[in-house]
């Protein structure tokens, strides 16, 4: 049959959202599905990305930091805790407390003790010398500005003794090479304003303070800390070396000779990390450093010409990390030509301060908690701070529905992009294209339509486009229900729907809370549960719409529903519920959907044999969400598609139908070829309206595993409908005999056949099937009884 043939499977990748292309990489376990890029502006300097990458291996989450050097307003530093690196730092806290626009972590450290492993350079400084072991790479800017990477070397490291004795450095500013008790450490304020001081492993420690002048302050043995001299350090030794220093008296004269090759004191900054990951456009044979693995990564690195700096994060956090083979091609494809593995794993975090923020924020996703590090790479808006030069607005929604509100938040920042704090009683709003008004910064719609919000600081001004949505068809919790313990509290947000199925969050101002049978309280969003064990539910009336979240609280007790108002029901206000006629042409035909007919019961059985003779009479064509059992298909004598594990495409009439397989709780888990074939079939859709059938839901807890995989499954039909201006229903198996909705014009509609009801069976109410009518672009549906009394 024509309608049952199979559109060849290809391979080929169709990038819906973006031009953005990672190149293919031999040593890749994964391909490229689809790219998705977000970009915005930090300062004149200073654009940063996010850049996420769907393969058959999962998403890859990447933010990029590019960074212009030719910016006389840019600068770019190494940077750590303010107080000195002894004590760790999260990268957000650290980029706050630098007064950053972004950073990322830097160097590898020692987790115990926190002492880095590599060199580092601040402002010519010299703050830790090179890994002893030379296969750490380095990465710096010179006076001139011009980035290198390289593996650096100490050249020198000892201290000159008035008799023109020398002793070996062993390290500078690192605690963990005090257990070497032939040399000796030198602490500056870069570590901590105070010396390490006597402690249960250096009982014995000997410390002599030096000034600025290199003159001894003091000689001292198995004291606490003591204040480093502003200029100065101090030489901490145990063992023999400490018995030589302690020949020192105040007044001597010591000579500290520090040297690397290349020179620190020609950078402006440094700090090292692992291996160079690509050198001179190309990826090394061998890396000096091997971290094996899928991990989360961080890289540095900068562009042929040397004007730009990149900077990248690779997260592992519910993604999928890559390998340092992998994250060299990353660069590459970024545009480094020169790159440099940082720390990563726990350790990978970027920050970035938002345009009119004051304050950076972790932009990527971190394991657990965000992880303290021992110094950073900071990015620096270094522009003087000027006058209001613009606006910039956010919502958390730009949709609103009529008659409820939006919060506005109102932004300032100058020439340079430097913020500028605004005073909300001095900003002045107004609207275009719909009606509505202000109570101070929240936006009250009164009609529906498409607006613009224009927000006014003086002279200055700045805009924000706004959806009114009219009427309010659906009512949706976050969390779906609620099952709490005693006395625990949750956040609670609600969302609306519209008849078309656009979504706006619904602001806590305009809903009225009613509780019943004494759950809890709620207060701002934030619900508290009783003490007791008890059953009831929370009732959300907007604007005299209704939605009820039931709750239980610990083991919960007997609560009759019925005491509950009516809820909006959004099928009984759907245009698209009612019968039609159809002419069974080729643009006016009807089909019959129906789910499973597995049977362990003759009931059953009879009801699938029943569903089978319903679409013989009355259909051309009857669609299968779920298993299909053989004495229904040997009883079929028209045309049928089926879901299932397998994935195809079926043109009929003027309708096309794609089957995929979610069975494993996603397309990629059920079969990583199927997206980039799905992808390739959607750019060769024939028919006026598109069919999806799979055998379970999309969203819900029996839908894909991974949220962000239905959100791009939904994304890129809705990109799909838009492109096309086709119809685009989603059928699938579901967990009720009928039930169906809208997302922003995506219909889903299920039905669950005969695996409903936990064994059990009311043929008048739960057999059950759907008829969905086609009248050239136009489609509606019905829910119906295969049974009538």
């Amino acid at each position: 049959m024509n309608c049952r043939k199979l559109i060849s499977l290809s391979l080929v990748s169709l990038l819906i959202f973006s031009s953005v292309i990672m190149q293919s990489i031999s040593a890749n376990a994964y391909s490229v599905i689809t790219t998705n890029e977000n970009q915005q502006v930090l300062s004149k300097g200073v654009t940063q990305k996010n850049i996420t990458y769907f393969t058959t291996d999962g998403f890859i989450n990447v933010n990029v930091l590019y960074i212009d050097l030719n910016d006389s307003n840019t600068s770019i530093s190494t940077i750590f805790n303010p107080s000195g690196f002894k004590d760790r730092m999260n990268v957000e806290d650290m980029a706050n407390g630098n007064g950053a626009i972004a950073a990322v972590n830097g160097d590898f450290f020692d987790t115990k003790q926190g002492f880095i492993i590599g060199a580092s350079v601040k402002n010519g400084n010299l703050l830790t010398v090179p890994y002893y072991k030379g296969n750490y790479a380095t990465f710096a800017i010179d006076k001139d500005n011009n980035p290198s990477i390289g593996y650096w070397k100490s050249t020198s490291l000892n201290i000159t003794l008035p008799d023109g004795s020398q002793i070996p450095i062993s390290a500078l500013n690192n605690i963990g090479s005090l257990s070497n008790g032939t040399s000796c450490v030198i602490f500056t304020k870069d570590w901590n304003s105070n010396t390490p001081g006597v402690s249960d492993n250096y009982k014995d420690l000997v410390e002599i303070i030096v000034d600025s002048n290199n003159k001894v302050v003091d000689v001292r043995k198995g004291e606490g800390p003591t204040l480093i001299p502003d200029g100065g350090y101090s030489i901490d030794a145990t063992g023999n070396v400490a018995s030589t220093l302690l020949n020192l008296k105040p007044g001597d004269t010591v000579i500290k000779n520090i040297s690397t090759d290349p020179p620190f004191d020609n950078f402006k900054m440094a700090i090292s990390g692992g291996t160079i990951l690509v050198s001179n456009g190309s990826i090394p044979q061998q890396f000096t450093d091997n971290v094996d693995g899928i991990y989360a990564r961080t890289a540095i690195g900068y562009t042929q010409d040397k004007k730009h700096v990149i900077i990248a994060t690779v997260d592992n956090a519910n993604t999928r990390g890559m390998t340092e083979k992998e994250l060299a091609q990353l660069m590459i494809n970024l545009g480094a030509y020169d790159a440099m593995n940082l720390d990563g794993g726990g350790s990978t975090q970027m920050a970035v301060r938002q345009l009119g923020d004051g304050q950076a924020k972790l932009q990527n996703t971190v394991p657990g908690y965000e992880r303290n590090v021992a110094n950073g790479v900071g990015v620096f808006n270094t522009a003087p701070a000027g006058n209001l030069y613009a606006l910039k607005l956010e919502a958390d929604s730009t949709n609103v529905f009529v008659g409820t509100h939006r919060a506005i938040t109102v932004k300032g920042y100058d020439e340079n992009y430097q913020p500028v704090k605004i005073d909300q009683n001095n900003v002045s709003f107004s609207i275009n294209g719909i009606a509505g008004k202000f109570d101070g910064n929240e936006f009250l719609a009164e009609s529906a339509g498409d607006g613009v919000i224009t927000a006014r600081v003086g002279n200055v001004t700045g805009t924000l486009k706004i959806k009114a949505l009219d009427t309010l068809a659906d009512i949706r919790f976050n969390p779906y229900s609620l099952n709490i313990n005693k006395g625990s509290t949750t956040s609670i947000s609600v969302t609306g729907k519209d008849l078309n199925g656009y979504r706006a969050p619904i602001e806590e101002r305009d809903i009225n809370w009613t509780v019943y049978n004494n759950v809890g309280t709620i207060n701002n969003g934030v619900f508290t549960a009783s003490n007791a064990d008890v059953s009831g539910a929370l009732s959300a009336n907007i604007n005299g719409k209704v939605g009820n979240l039931l709750v239980k609280v610990g083991q919960g007790s007997d609560f009759d529903a019925s005491q509950l108002p009516k809820p909006l029901n959004f099928v009984s206000l759907d245009s698209r519920n009612k019968e039609i006629n159809v002419s069974n042409t080729n643009d006016s035909f009807k089909f019959m959907v129906f789910g499973d007919t597995d049977y362990d019961t003759l009931l059953r059985l009879q009801i699938s044999l029943k569903a089978a003779d319903t679409a013989n009479k009355d259909y051309p064509l009857i669609i299968f969400t779920g298993d299909v059992n053989d004495r229904v298909l040997k009883s079929l004598n028209i045309q049928y598609i089926k879901a299932g594990d397998s994935y195809g495409v079926y043109d009929f009439r003027n309708s096309t139908f794609i089957t995929l397989d979610d069975t494993k709780g996603g397309l990629l888990s059920s079969n990583k070829d199927q997206w980039s074939w799905f992808l390739n079939v959607l750019n060769n859709v024939k028919g006026d309206n598109l069919f999806i059938v799979l055998p379970k839901p999309v969203w819900g807890s029996d839908g894909f595993k991974d949220t962000r995989e239905a959100q791009l499954f939904e994304d890129t039909l809705q990109k799909f409908r838009e492109n096309t201006g086709k119809n685009v229903w989603i059928i699938y198996n579901g967990s009720i005999p009928f039930y169906t909705t809208l997302n922003d014009n995506i219909r889903y509609i299920s039905n669950y056949g005969t695996n409903y009801g936990g064994g059990k069976m009311d043929i008048f109410t739960d057999a059950r099937y759907i008829s969905i009518m086609v009248n050239g672009k136009d489609i509606y549906y019905q829910d119906k009884d295969l049974f009538t009394k």
